[in-house]
C-alpha cells in the first residue's frame, strides 16, 4: 500500500472566501517550496496505518523530490516526465517515463488556479479548501488544503476506498529549490 501513497504523490467554483482564495493564490504564486514532511496513512476506520517523515523539494513546472528518513529511507524524484526511486534500504533503483500520467497531490499543489478550477469543484471550509474532482478517480475523491501558519501547509487527500493520505509540509523560507536538487545521486547498486 505504500508503494500507491508514494506513487500518487508522484486528480462549478463555489463561493470563496478571501481566506481560501489567500490559500489557493499563495501556491500558485510559489515557484517551489522545500522543507520538512511528515505523511500518515489512515484507514477507513479512522486508525493510523503507516507514518513517514522526511525532506522535500517542490519546482515548477513539473519537478518533485520526496526524500522519506524514516521509517524507511527512499527518495522519489520527477523531473519532466522521469521519475527515480530509489531504496536505499534494499539497494534498488527504479526509473521509468511519466508519460500520461496522472497528476499527483505534488502536482496539484504548484498548479495553476485555471489548471484547479477546470480539474475540481473548489468548496471553501472555514480554514481550508476543499478540492473535489470533476471527473471520477480511483486515486483522489477529495484534496483538502489547509495553511496552519503562513510556513506549515495541511494536505489530507482521501481515496475511492475512504482511506486518508495526511500530509504536513514545513516550509523552509530560507531554501529555494534549484535544479540540482532534481537530479538522482549516484548509487553503487
Amino acid at each position: 500500500m505504500r508503494k500507491f501513497w508514494l506513487m500518487l504523490l508522484v486528480c462549478g467554483l463555489s463561493p470563496v472566501s478571501l481566506a481560501q482564495l489567500d490559500i489557493l493564490d499563495m501556491l500558485a504564486s510559489k515557484e517551489g517550496m522545500t522543507g520538512t514532511f511528515k505523511q500518515q496513512i489512515i484507514s477507513p476506520e479512522g486508525e493510523p496505518l503507516e507514518t513517514s517523515s522526511g525532506q522535500f523539494a517542490l519546482l515548477r513546472p513539473d519537478s518533485m523530490r520526496w526524500d522519506i528518513e524514516s521509517p524507511d529511507r527512499q527518495l522519489l524524484i520527477a523531473a519532466g516526465q522521469q521519475l527515480t526511486q530509489i531504496d536505499w534500504d534494499l539497494e534498488v533503483m527504479t526509473e521509468r517515463r511519466l508519460a500520461d500520467r496522472d497528476p499527483s497531490i505534488l502536482d496539484w499543489l504548484l498548479a495553476s488556479e485555471k489548471e484547479l478550477d477546470a480539474a475540481f469543484v473548489i468548496e471553501a471550509l472555514e480554514s481550508a479548501v476543499i478540492l473535489t474532482p470533476r471527473e471520477p478517480s480511483l486515486t483522489l475523491t477529495r484534496l483538502e488544503i489547509a495553511q496552519d501558519t503562513p510556513l506549515i501547509w495541511e494536505i489530507a487527500v482521501t481515496d475511492s476506498t475512504a482511506q486518508v493520505l495526511k500530509i504536513s509540509l514545513y516550509e523552509d523560507p530560507a531554501r529555494v529549490p534549484e535544479a540540482s536538487d532534481f537530479v538522482a545521486p549516484a548509487t553503487d547498486f
